[in-house]
């Protein structure tokens, strides 16, 4: 007998779904987020909704507030300064190892032109979703399976913070622009100036995240 497997489950769907609320500034931070609420707007059982919502809750995207409540994390300066702490580091860290190493930036390439490649009226979530590509991208190509496995998790949250961040980027391609300014610093192979970017990149985000 063959069984036919479900590419998505209706579990995941939500997850996804709910995700991409979050990123995109739909869901505001602070907001609360029901079982009820969830089930009735998208027309699935409440045992679906509590599973997708331990799932985010499990990725730092919804928070546990007081009793039972679950809300949309809002990130204090506090926090996002702790992000930064924990991420700069390893970023500045990847880019000296990749000049080092000499080590291929292909799919970070591939990553930053599906980023320019978005039209004009794609939506911030979207461009959120291809910067964080980038980055992973980035961080994997230093070739550290220990950094290529917690990083990720941090960027969970580090788009919690990027969602907020949409009014740093007016035009459609200021994204993009800037991350190629990056990696062109990282494929000059002057670890100096690579280095001097990121930190650059990395410093005005947290400048404009705790203005």
């Amino acid at each position: 007998m063959v069984v036919t497997l479900q590419t998505t489950s209706t579990r995941d769907a939500l997850v996804a779904e709910v995700r991409k609320q979050i990123l995109s500034g739909e869901l505001r931070p602070g907001e609360t987020l029901t079982e009820n609420a969830l089930a009735t707007t998208f027309g699935v059982a409440r045992p679906t909704v509590r599973s997708a919502l331990q799932v985010l809750v499990g990725r730092n995207l919804v928070r546990q507030s007081g009793g039972r409540s679950l809300t949309v994390p809002e990130l204090t300066d506090a926090d996002v300064r702790d992000l930064f702490f924990v991420r700069t580091p390893l970023e500045l860290e990847a880019v000296r190892v990749i000049i080092e190493n000499g080590s291929s930036l292909a799919s970070t390439e591939e990553r930053l032109a599906e980023m320019e490649a978005l039209p004009a009226d794609a939506s911030w979530g979207e461009r959120v979703e291809t910067h964080t590509a980038f980055h992973l991208a980035l961080v994997d190509a230093a070739g550290s399976t220990r950094l290529s496995r917690i990083y990720p998790a941090m960027q969970e949250e580090m788009q919690l913070c990027l969602a907020q961040l949409s009014s740093s980027y007016p035009g459609s391609q200021d994204l993009a622009r800037e991350h190629r300014d990056l990696l062109d610093a990282i494929r000059s192979g002057d670890i100096e100036r690579a280095r001097t970017e990121m930190g650059d990149h990395l410093g005005r985000a947290l400048g404009s995240l705790t203005a």
